[in-house]
């Protein structure tokens, strides 16, 4: 089957700490498709006691959501169950799907890599098709890349309240109703970044964790986190702690075994719960 241009193919791979006692610093090329078998943790970044009281004695929180609809020319190259849903790429994200539900079924993913460009935008989108597929659970893609935000292009919408922006108004007032987009066809929610806004340099972490936490609550059997990469930025640290899995998207004969081990490294193997190639 011809491959299109750009299109990964992913792979569930071993578990963390096999690659990370790799001792060359070699690129990753092909790996056992073994599933992870590390137990999840729960933990929050560290809040005050009056902000836990709010927050987890806290009601469901309530959810505005704006109905959006794929446009009806050609998809982003990177929906990959959207394009082509019977493709071998797509029984992947499948696999990917059945392989993290049975190692312990993690409420709050967190997706990322450790440098840029290793596919880690297109595993968390098709990662969160493919929990969403057919309805068959209730599923939130969030968006955490402040730099580099690419879920309102790819899904082709215009935030009507930007994600970091409610960061930081619920930081202060986590009652506050939550801002989401409603994409029907796909039985998804979006929280995405607005790409037009002036750039966050920096994750507020205790905002994050507050929003995690309220959003555990409003009924999501899975929130797949859309992370910047590991290198060079402690943002992933900060949701890692506010999580219950990490994956890592790793691509082909471009990522490094010795990225990876500083990555893993840097946030600790508590919650990795394995990597993902794509080619």
């Amino acid at each position: 089957m011809a491959r299109r241009g750009g299109a990964p193919l992913p792979l569930v791979t071993q578990p963390m700490a096999q690659l990370a006692d790799d001792p060359a610093d070699t690129r990753v090329d092909s790996a056992l498709a073994t599933a992870a078998n590390i137990a999840f943790g729960k933990k929050t970044i560290a809040m005050s006691a009056q902000q836990k009281e709010v927050v987890l004695g806290a009601h469901a929180p309530e959810i505005g959501l704006t109905q959006h609809h794929l446009p009806d020319d050609e998809p982003d190259r990177r929906l990959e169950l959207v394009l082509d849903p019977d493709s071998e790429r797509a029984a992947a994200f499948r696999v990917l799907r059945h392989h993290l539900l049975e190692v312990g079924q993690p409420q709050a993913v967190v997706v990322t890599s450790p440098q840029a460009g290793d596919g880690k935008t297109t595993t968390a989108i098709n990662l969160a098709l493919a929990l969403a597929e057919c309805g068959r659970a209730k599923v939130l893609l969030v968006e955490t890349h402040l730099r580099r935000p690419q879920l309102a292009n790819v899904f082709r919408f215009v935030p009507p309240w930007c994600f970091a922006e409610q960061l930081a108004a619920h930081r202060h007032q986590p009652m506050m109703p939550w801002s989401l987009i409603e994409i029907p066809q796909l039985w998804l929610h979006v929280a995405a970044i607005n790409p037009r806004i002036e750039k966050t340099q920096l994750l507020d972490g205790p905002a994050f964790a507050i929003a995690m936490e309220r959003l555990r609550l409003a009924g999501y059997e899975h929130i797949v986190v859309d992370a910047p990469p590991v290198l060079g930025s402690a943002d992933v640290n900060l949701l890692a702690d506010a999580a219950d899995a990490v994956v890592f998207a790793l691509r082909a004969r471009h990522s490094t075994t010795r990225d990876l081990r500083r990555a893993v490294d840097q946030i600790g193997t508590a919650k990795v719960a394995g990597t993902v190639l794509v080619q």
